[in-house]
């Protein structure tokens, strides 16, 4: 199991459980179990965290540390 952290933001389809989900730049997913994963391109997602200022604003860092897999 490895975590992965988004680089984007996007929309998929979980096709588990027939919903759409919205993933933001940051949110950290397992990478075995999880359907965000799974379904969306490997190119959405990066094994190093987002560096605040440069990846993802301080705003947006401050609430993904607070909810990591939103």
């Amino acid at each position: 199991m490895a975590a992965r952290f988004a680089l984007v933001a996007f929309v998929f389809r979980n096709t588990v459980t027939s919903t759409d989900e919205l993933i933001l730049p940051g949110a950290q997913r397992d990478s075995i179990t999880s359907q965000a994963f799974l379904e969306s391109p490997a190119s959405y997602w990066s094994t190093s965290q987002p560096v605040v200022g440069i990846n993802t604003s301080p705003q947006l860092a401050a609430y993904m540390a607070a909810y990591p897999t939103t």
